[in-house]
């Protein structure tokens, strides 16, 4: 006597539409790999006529003088110093414990630092030969150590008031936005 899962299966309408459904899905995932292994495979990093793909930045956050460092990127990723730029303002001295202490704005033209000791946000415009200070706005709370940017919206996050403040970005000036200081709930605000 056969079980009766041994017997082949007859083929039934919900068993074939699950086949179906099963073999789609997996045609989709294979003609969405061959898209992404496409794309990969003709897009590539330009380089303008001098090699450079990019720049690099960081900030040295020192208590007596912070400064954004610079670093050309090459179409390989190799990296290269290109300067050194004081913000003018303060550092805290010590690891601000967050990312995006500096970023660069959605159109590429502007990079903002925080400056953690004078407590404020640095404005540089980004030029060919490299950075230039453009001003230094109040951060709207104590510890600035880290921000993000959306379109002309600049937001930071302020560490020892606990708050995060927003800005409207123009020419390289920052308006604060009324009413967009918050505080954040509970401890770390980096977290």
């Amino acid at each position: 006597m056969r079980a009766r899962h041994d017997r082949p299966r007859p083929a039934t309408r919900g068993h074939t539409s699950g086949r179906a459904l099963r073999m789609t899905q997996a045609l989709a995932r294979i003609l969405s790999v061959l898209a992404l292994i496409a794309v990969l495979l003709t897009s590539g990093t330009t380089a303008d006529a001098t090699g450079t793909a990019g720049a690099v930045y960081t900030l040295t956050n020192a208590a007596s003088g912070n400064a954004v460092v610079a670093f050309s990127r090459s179409a390989s990723g190799e990296l290269a110093p290109a300067g050194t730029f004081a913000t003018g303002g303060l550092g805290g001295g010590s690891g601000l414990g967050s990312q995006d202490a500096v970023i660069t704005s959605d159109d590429g033209q502007w990079l903002y630092a925080v400056d953690a000791g004078s407590n404020d946000i640095a404005t540089f415009r980004i030029r060919h030969d490299g950075l230039g200070l453009v001003g230094r706005t109040p951060s709207g709370g104590t510890r600035p150590i880290s921000l993000t940017t959306n379109g002309d919206l600049v937001y930071v996050l302020n560490a020892v008031s606990n708050t995060i403040t927003g800005f409207r970005a123009s020419g390289g000036s920052l308006a604060p936005l009324p009413g967009s200081t918050r505080v954040l709930l509970g401890q770390g605000p980096a977290q």
